[in-house]
């Protein structure tokens, strides 16, 4: 495998990342939806909601992660941990893909009341690109906080 991204000879343009595959790359870039300001490579917090209740629904933060691994690696795996940046006693998460599963590759599983994992529980068996949203809800104190990773999976043969 060439490092194309450290090599220099890719073609991503100056709002895109480089990120290296096994046998090639992907030109990534990073979007916040509306509502959200980029703080970060990778993350993109909420903006101040005033008394806007809608807004008051949706998630504090969004954060991306590239994950790359072969076809055929061994299943269940551990792909993914995630849990609040700081542990508070009393803290419950709840753990769940909310979208890129149609094909049940994956599913999520409870550590503890603080952490999860995300598990590759079918063999991925060709070449493809997956995107997976997970949304981790937070009950802290009696206040329901929702994150969202968005897991960008690169199998390659």
């Amino acid at each position: 495998d060439i490092d194309e991204c450290v090599a220099e000879s890719h073609n991503c343009s100056f709002n895109e990342t480089c990120f290296n595959i096994q046998g090639g790359f992907r030109c990534l870039s990073l979007e916040c939806p509306e509502n959200y300001r980029k703080s970060g490579d990778t993350r993109c917090e909420r903006l101040p909601c005033n008394e806007n209740k809608e807004c008051q629904s949706l998630p504090l933060r969004i954060t991306y992660y590239h994950l790359s691994f072969p076809t055929n690696i061994q299943v269940p795996t551990d792909i993914f941990r995630m849990g609040p940046s700081n542990a508070v006693p009393g803290d419950k998460i709840l753990l769940s893909i909310t979208s890129g599963n149609q094909e049940g590759f994956f599913t999520t599983k409870k550590v503890n009341n603080h952490s999860g994992l995300v598990v590759m529980q079918r063999e991925i068996s060709e070449p493809r690109d997956l995107l997976l949203t997970i949304q981790m809800q937070l009950s802290r104190r009696g206040t329901l906080s929702t994150f969202i990773a968005k897991l960008f999976i690169f199998v390659s043969a």
